[in-house]
Order: structure tokens, then C-alpha cells, then sequence
């Protein structure tokens, strides 16, 4: 008997006997599960759709397909569910529809929180996952949790990466109910990718539940066997959506931005600025059949709504990473991929116009882009460190193509060409990469880069750069993953004069070997740890002269256990190169964080090593302490607090000390709508005598934000905020405000 017809009754109870007789039918249930017997199911075309409000009416579901989620694979290894779990698909030929029927012994301890978009990761929630073109590379996910929060995502199994940044538009409501939860999606075919076909589609499939209790329990309709190391690869088949009618696949954005900013510099203290300014802009989504879609942007909007977080750059060498958010290059971009981050969009700062038309045509994967730049800028990478070099505003054009072959069961090649140019300046970057899977275990990537670069003279005067640059680069990556054995073996040659402009590659000019070695116990029933790894690495390091630049012997340990726990650690040590010089490094870094209660998630990130102090030449003692806490006051407001302390000594005394702390504090009225303020704050203090050259003594930035959201879906918002930046320094006896700005922006999707 299916459970939506009893919706109503209680299902378990915490007596002994109860839940024996509970384990014993959950048993049969996943015994009896068609799906562990067929690897296909049909999922049934309806003419009527379903109210999607998280009432589960008998009368709108009666014709749907009835799947038990009934095993648990994490942290339990394909036992049976501790709770029972339904879940009802069926579809009308433009929307699949998905309901779950979550039961709880103890309603009152679900895990659930309004949120925004994709931050549910924390609460409880179901999903299902579509390997939509059926080729066990690539998945969209949805997820959502029990108050209709929802989150998706895209899964690349051949690189193992999930892109969250990926949003599609679809409807989810749920409710908590007296024996546990219910949740319905409505997930229309246009916001998918498939291959075209006359009659059935065949997809692959997964359904999932998180229960997140004293562990992070993962629910499934399918067992996931430890010794494959892919996912995609061992998920479920379902036939439907036959001969779907191609429909108008169109989406226009139009977005609406005001700014109004205000600067000062200290030296007169008067505001300039404070003038609105009006921007308008336009995406385009254009499904040209259901797998290929052109994207087009024209003055688009790539205003930046929310700060990017804060991160600790003193004694570091290396540029620092910010991910990218903005619309236009976030959809298709999974099909620019590659083993090595060749595309990093962010650095295409201030386009004018944008086009993109990605796809997969059988084995066949393609995207092209090309935007136009108002601002030019770069890394330039070296072996020991790297810095950001602009043209500023010189226009330049950014074209990017990439091609991808999937050939044998989970094996691809593929090429990619990026280049960008401009005035006097040029940069071209060739690729060729393999992702070959010879078994259910073993992974070998090959990549092999060549990049041609020419620079004008504002570029070879400010970096040392020639004017003209040419060079090469391979990559080699073998991995092998089983239940209790991992191991790597990697040779990374960067050659001295290779530059990907378009990418985020911040170091060239070395070659690095890595050997590493790791073993896993698992627990079981109610061991203390449900996993333990233990990792021994192995790496030398130097550049492309022969000179050895580092040699590093690490030893890895990862545990999970009750209160949701997790342990990192890293202890190792190194002999390290820096201008001219070896120095000794000692390092030993712990990384823990447990969940006491639904409402408390504690962290604490602590680090102590004998370093080189990059700016003086020396070794120094460094130790580094980063609290964390995550605390929900209710169902709708949240403290994200993060601080790092750092305190640096050398020979005469403390070179620096530094504090960064991150407040975030969101009230979410409802799923659509919340008030958020944002803190952040950087004090650096140093000893001038311990210094070899001019530093202040004391340095601050303080910037805050305050912002209001309120969206319909992923692509209609608006947004209404305020922010300002001030610093101090030895000159401002205080926090001097130097930046405040008023902006608003409304988007709209519309769609015939």
C-alpha cells in the first residue's frame, strides 16, 4: 500500500519491538524495491498536474510511479533506511514531478530553516538527481528541504566537481506534518539539457533523503558500492517524456541597476560623486533544441550584490581565488571544464556584449564564447609568486572554445582554445586533455597546455616581462579509489614562460611530483567513528633550471563521527626555498567542527608551523586560530560569525599580529524574501624595527553592507542595499570612511 494513503497515522514509535519490527520491514521493503531487480521504470504521463503546495493529494499523485528510498549509504554501508521514505514521480510532457513522503519517529527533530537559494545544506531534505543525457558524466541535481527552500546544482562525475552556482527555474513547496515531512517539486523539461528523440527517453536517476541527526545519515533508492569510484555510474534507469513536443525554449532577463556612490580622499575630505546612475541590460536564453542553447548578453549586468568574503592574504606570495556569480557566464559553464582551471570568467571584469552557445550532440560536448572587455587584467604567474597586472581601461576581446569526446564507458578527450587581445597585447592558450577510466577504480588525466603571449610596453616595464612569450605545460594525474585503499601519482611540468590570461593558473615555471598512499577503516552499528583515513604524502618541487625549490613529506587524517563531527589534520615538514636560501618549515594544522543541536554548528581551524617570513628572509613561528559559529535563533534568523587570529614571531620579537573577523547575520522573512548585514574587518599590527623596509604600524579596513532581497524565483529579484569602506593607517588616528554606496537592481525572467 503506497503511503500517501495514510498520510495521517504516526507510522513508528520508539518502542524496542517497534523498531525491530520497523528494521525487519524496511529490510523487505529494499528486497522487495523493483528497482534493485530492473535497472529500468517507466515514469507515467499525466494530463492533469498536481497543485504544487506540499499537500499531498491521493487523487492528484494516484497515477505516479512509487519508489522506496529505503538504503542508507552514508555513513551506514547499504543497510536499511532508519526511517522510511517514499517518493512519487510522473510528468506531462513539459514538467516532471517529483513528491516525497518523508516519515520521522520524532517530527520535532527535524532539521529545518528558511533560507536563501542553495544554502540548505545544513537542514534535512530530499532530491532527485537526472543523468538527463544518460551518459554517466553529468547530472542536474534539486534539492529542498522542509520548509520549500531550494538549492540545484550540476554534478561533473569526470572531473568530480558540483557547481552550485548553476540556478534553473522550477517550483518546490513542503510541509512538516505530525509523522514527518512532505515535499513536492515541479521541475520543467525546458530548464533541462536532453538529446532530442522520437519516443522514449531513457535517464538516469537517483532519489535521495538527507537525515542529519547525531550523523549525517544519506538515504538512497540504489545501494552505491565503495569500490566504484563513480557515482553517476551506478544510479537507476528510467524510461519517459516520449516524444516531447519542441515548445518556444526562451528566456529574457531584463535588469534594471541603480548606483549611487560617493568617495573621499583623506587629503581634502570632501565627497565626490553621490549622483545616481541608471544601467540597463538584457539576457537572452534561447533553447535552439532541448541540447544546444546560445546564450546573449547585451551591456550586461555584472554588478556584484554581495560582498565577497574576506581572506587572510599577509605572508602570502600567491594570488587569491574569488568564485565567480554572475549570470551570464554561469550557465553551460561546467562545459568549458578541464582538469587545470583554464577559464576563470572573473577575469573577464567590464564586458559590453556576450555570446555563448553551448552543447552535446551524442558523445559530442561544445561551447564557445566570446565577450568584449572594457577592462584588461591578468595574472602574472612565476615560480615563487604572483601578481595582477592591468592594462586598466584598454578594451579587449575574449574568445574561449572547447570540444569534449566521451568515448568507452566514462572516458573523454577533449581540446580548448582561449584568447584574448587587445591593444599591443595578446594572449593564446591551446589545450588537449584526456580523462581516461580503464576500470571501476583507476583514473588517469592527462593535460598538455601551450600558451603564446605578447605584452606591450606598460607590461614588460611594471613585471619584467618579455615582449614576446611562448611555452608549454603537461599535466599527468593517476588516481586510484577503492573502499579502503586510495592512492595518487601525479607529475605537473609548468613551463617558465606559460601564461593562461583567461585562467586562474598563478604559478608557472616548476615541476612537482606527488606520491600519496591512504587507507580508510569504516565503521559500523555504533562505533564512535563511522570513517578514519590516514594519508601519507610525498612531493618535491623545482623549477625548470633544476633548482629544488621545496621537498615536502605530509601525513593526512581525516575522521567523522557523533554530533555530526568531523576531524582534518595535516603534520608535516619541508625544506623550503626563498630568494636565494633553505629554511626548514614545521607544520601542524587541525581542522574540527561538530553540531551540538539543530541550532549550533561550532568550528575551530588551528594551525601552528615554523614558516618563512616571505617579506624578510627568514624562518619565523606562526600560529593561527580561526573560531567559527554558525548559531539559528528560530526558523528565520541566522549568525554566521568567522574570526582568524594570527600571530607571527621571529628573531627580536612578534613581527605582526592580525585579526579578521566576518559577521553575517541574515533574518529571512520567508523563502523569497530576507534582511542581511554584513561586517567585515581586517587589523593588522606590525613592529616597524622587525621589518627591512618601510611598513605602517597599524593598518585596519573596515567595510559593511546592508541588503534586502526579495525573489520569485532564481531569476527575478530585486535587491535594495547599502555599503561603505574605511581604513586606518599611521596616518588616520581612526577608521576614516572612504566609500559609501546606495544601489538597487531589479531582474526579471520572462518567458513565453
Amino acid at each position: 500500500m503506497p503511503l500517501y494513503s495514510c498520510l495521517q497515522v504516526p507510522q513508528f514509535n520508539t518502542q524496542p519491538i517497534a523498531r525491530l519490527t520497523r528494521c525487519c520491514l524496511l529490510l523487505c521493503a529494499v528486497l522487495a524495491n523493483p528497482l534493485f531487480a530492473q535497472s529500468n521504470y517507466d515514469i507515467p504521463r499525466i494530463s492533469n498536474a498536481p497543485t504544487i503546495d506540499g499537500e499531498l493529494q491521493p487523487s492528484e499523485w494516484e497515477q505516479a510511479i512509487s519508489v522506496t528510498i529505503g538504503v542508507e549509504t552514508e555513513p551506514g554501508e547499504n543497510i536499511p533506511a532508519p526511517v522510511a521514505t517514499e517518493a512519487l514521480l510522473m510528468e506531462d510532457g513539459e514538467v516532471l514531478y517529483v513528491a516525497f513522503i518523508a516519515q520521522d519517529p520524532e517530527p520535532e527533530q527535524i532539521r529545518a530553516f528558511y533560507r536563501d537559494r542553495d544554502r540548505l545544506w545544513d537542514d534535512d531534505y530530499v532530491a532527485v538527481v537526472l543523468d538527463t543525457f544518460n551518459d554517466e558524466r553529468r547530472a542536474y541535481e534539486f534539492y529542498v528541504n522542509p520548509l520549500g527552500v531550494q538549492a540545484d546544482d550540476i554534478w561533473d562525475d569526470v572531473n568530480s566537481r558540483d557547481d552550485t552556482a548553476w540556478d534553473a527555474i522550477w517550483d518546490s513547496a513542503s510541509q512538516i506534518t505530525d509523522f514527518g515531512y512532505t515535499a513536492e517539486m515541479a521541475i520543467p523539461l525546458r530548464q533541462l539539457r536532453f538529446s532530442p528523440a522520437d519516443g522514449p527517453q531513457t535517464w538516469g536517476i537517483d532519489l535521495i533523503r538527507q537525515y542529519p541527526r547525531d550523523r549525517e545519515n544519506r538515504l538512497a533508492m540504489v545501494p552505491q558500492d565503495r569500490d566504484i569510484s563513480c557515482y553517476l555510474c551506478q544510479i537507476a534507469k528510467a524510461d519517459g517524456f516520449a516524444d516531447l513536443e519542441p515548445g518556444v525554449n526562451l528566456v529574457v532577463i531584463p535588469t534594471i541597476t541603480t548606483i549611487a556612490n560617493e568617495a573621499r580622499d583623506p587629503a581634502d575630505g570632501n565627497w565626490q560623486g553621490g549622483d545616481p546612475e541608471y544601467e540597463g541590460s538584457l539576457d537572452i536564453r534561447w533553447g535552439i533544441s532541448q541540447d544546444t542553447y546560445l546564450n546573449a548578453t547585451i551591456n550586461p549586468d555584472f554588478s556584484q550584490v554581495e560582498a565577497d568574503r574576506i581572506q587572510l592574504d599577509i605572508n602570502q606570495t600567491f594570488s587569491l581565488f574569488f568564485p565567480e556569480r554572475r549570470t551570464f557566464f554561469l550557465d553551460g559553464a561546467d562545459y568549458f571544464d578541464t582538469f587545470q582551471n583554464l577559464v576563470y570568467t572573473r577575469n573577464i571584469a567590464q564586458p559590453e556584449i556576450g555570446a555563448k552557445l553551448t552543447g552535446k550532440t551524442g558523445p559530442h560536448t561544445y561551447g564557445v564564447l566570446a565577450a568584449d572587455d572594457e577592462f584588461t587584467s591578468f595574472i602574472i604567474p612565476q615560480s615563487l609568486r604572483s601578481r595582477v597586472a592591468s592594462l586598466g581601461e584598454v578594451a579587449s576581446e575574449a574568445i574561449i572554445g572547447r570540444y569534449r569526446y566521451d568515448f568507452l564507458e566514462n572516458s573523454t578527450i577533449g581540446g580548448l582554445v582561449t584568447h584574448r587581445q587587445g591593444d599591443e597585447y595578446s594572449n593564446t592558450v591551446v589545450s588537449i586533455d584526456s580523462t581516461l577510466r580503464p576500470n571501476e577504480q583507476d583514473t588517469i588525466t592527462i593535460q598538455h597546455m601551450y600558451s603564446e603571449s605578447e605584452y606591450p610596453l606598460q607590461i614588460q616595464t611594471q613585471h619584467n616581462q618579455e615582449s614576446d612569450l611562448s611555452d608549454s605545460s603537461t599535466v599527468i594525474e593517476y588516481q586510484h579509489n577503492e573502499r579502503n585503499w586510495d592512492w595518487r601519482l601525479g607529475h605537473y611540468d609548468w613551463g617558465r614562460d606559460f601564461r593562461a590570461d583567461l585562467g586562474f593558473i598563478n604559478r608557472v615555471d616548476y615541476i612537482y611530483q606527488v606520491a600519496t598512499l591512504g587507507h580508510t577503516w569504516w565503521g559500523e552499528g555504533d562505533d564512535f567513528f563511522n570513517r578514519v583515513r590516514v594519508a601519507l604524502d610525498y612531493d618535491r618541487t623545482e623549477d625548470q633550471s633544476g633548482l629544488k625549490l621545496e621537498e615536502e613529506f605530509e601525513v593526512f587524517l581525516n575522521m567523522n563521527g557523533p554530533l555530526q563531527s568531523s576531524l582534518f589534520g595535516l603534520f608535516g615538514g619541508s625544506k623550503t626555498y626563498w630568494n636565494g636560501q633553505y629554511f626548514d618549515e614545521q607544520f601542524n594544522t587541525l581542522n574540527v567542527s561538530f553540531v551540538p543541536t539543530a541550532n549550533l554548528e561550532l568550528g575551530l581551524n588551528m594551525r601552528f608551523e615554523d614558516v618563512v617570513d616571505f617579506a624578510n628572509t627568514r624562518l619565523g613561528s606562526s600560529t593561527r586560530l580561526g573560531p567559527e559559529i554558525r548559531y539559528q535563533f528560530g526558523r528565520h534568523l541566522q549568525l554566521d560569525l568567522d574570526h582568524t587570529w594570527q600571530e607571527f614571531d621571529v628573531d627580536g620579537g612578534r613581527l605582526f599580529t592580525a585579526n579578521l573577523t566576518s559577521l553575517r547575520t541574515t533574518y529571512q522573512f520567508n523563502n523569497n524574501s530576507f534582511l542581511r548585514v554584513i561586517v567585515q574587518h581586517d587589523d593588522r599590527d606590525r613592529n616597524q624595527d622587525l621589518y627591512t623596509f618601510p611598513v605602517d604600524s597599524r593598518s585596519q579596513e573596515l567595510t559593511t553592507q546592508l541588503l534586502y532581497s526579495y525573489r520569485v524565483n532564481a531569476a527575478t529579484r530585486f535587491f535594495v542595499g547599502y555599503s561603505d569602506a574605511g581604513f586606518q593607517d599611521d596616518v588616520q588616528g581612526s577608521i576614516y570612511q572612504t566609500n559609501r554606496t546606495f544601489f538597487a537592481k531589479f531582474s526579471y525572467a520572462w518567458q513565453p
